[in-house]
């Protein structure tokens, strides 16, 4: 947990500033009278004269010398530490609000070759490191990536969910900078891989920027028959929550690509995030 840091008002360096200050007005108001020609004093008016000045320079340096003793006492005030809340990562609710059923994550990071637009493989990459940075080693993660080039559909990094230790956290960002976008966007493929081969699973997070396709084809799947048959073999009740990676998810939101990953969090009970 970092460590708390301390606000202060008011720095010594600037306190030490507004002392010189007072110094500079006590040479010009003392050792060197203003406007005045330097000569002694040769009769009673003279020397009233003197004593006026140098009355005036006593009261605007107690006037000064206040002004700093205030400004210490504000210091002193509001030296004490701020307290800031740190960010609870330690129960279902992580980093920037996302609401997790459990523990137990899998990523499914599309990589695409629309994803070089807008530079979005980047955006992910960098979003994801960071997210996996934050989780205690409590949880437990995967992370599958669609498709693997024309060699296959989809690609996991282990098979399996592993608690985010350093150790792990390190081979997933290897997995993570080794994602190269290619290729169409068989989410279908890569989302019924997932529920059907990971045991215990809580939640899938869906990354992607497009509408489905078949693997190797641009032609288009249908997305309800998608999220159909995602609803028939989630017998677990997987929460799947869905993010939509690019700027036509903000601008239009009667496209595909939206309608599915709108309703594909909405009826698996996840959150839907577009950016």
């Amino acid at each position: 947990m970092r460590k708390r840091r301390q606000i202060e008002l008011f720095s010594l360096s600037f306190l030490d500033l507004i002392s010189g200050a007072l110094g500079a007005v006590i040479i010009l108001y003392v050792a060197i009278p203003k406007n005045q020609p330097k000569v002694e004093p040769k009769d009673d008016i003279e020397k009233v004269m003197v004593k006026q000045e140098l009355a005036s320079s006593k009261a605007k340096i107690d006037e000064l010398t206040k002004e700093i003793e205030a400004l210490k006492a504000a210091q002193v005030k509001t030296a004490q530490p701020l307290k800031i809340e740190e960010p609870v990562v330690g129960g279902a609710n992580v980093d920037i609000g996302f609401k997790f059923k459990g523990k137990n994550i899998v990523f499914i990071i599309d990589t695409s070759y629309s994803m070089t637009e807008e530079d979005r493989m980047g955006q992910v990459k960098a979003g994801l490191k960071m997210f996996l940075t934050s989780l205690p080693s409590e949880y437990k993660v995967d992370i599958v990536q669609y498709p693997l080039g024309e060699r296959a559909p989809f690609r996991s990094m282990w098979g399996n969910i592993k608690e985010t230790t350093g150790f792990n956290k390190t081979d997933a960002f290897d997995f993570i900078y080794s994602l190269r976008p290619s290729g169409g966007t068989p989410t279908r493929d890569a989302l019924l891989f997932v529920i059907k081969n990971y045991d215990n699973l809580s939640d899938i997070v869906l990354l992607s920027d497009g509408q489905p396709t078949y693997h190797n084809s641009n032609r288009k799947d249908d997305i309800y028959d998608i999220l159909n048959v995602v609803r028939a073999e989630n017998k677990t009740k997987i929460q799947i929550n869905t993010i939509g990676v690019g700027t036509n998810f903000i601008k239009d939101k009667t496209s595909d690509q939206y309608k599915f990953l709108s309703l594909l969090s909405e009826q698996n009970g996840g959150f839907f995030v577009g950016f």
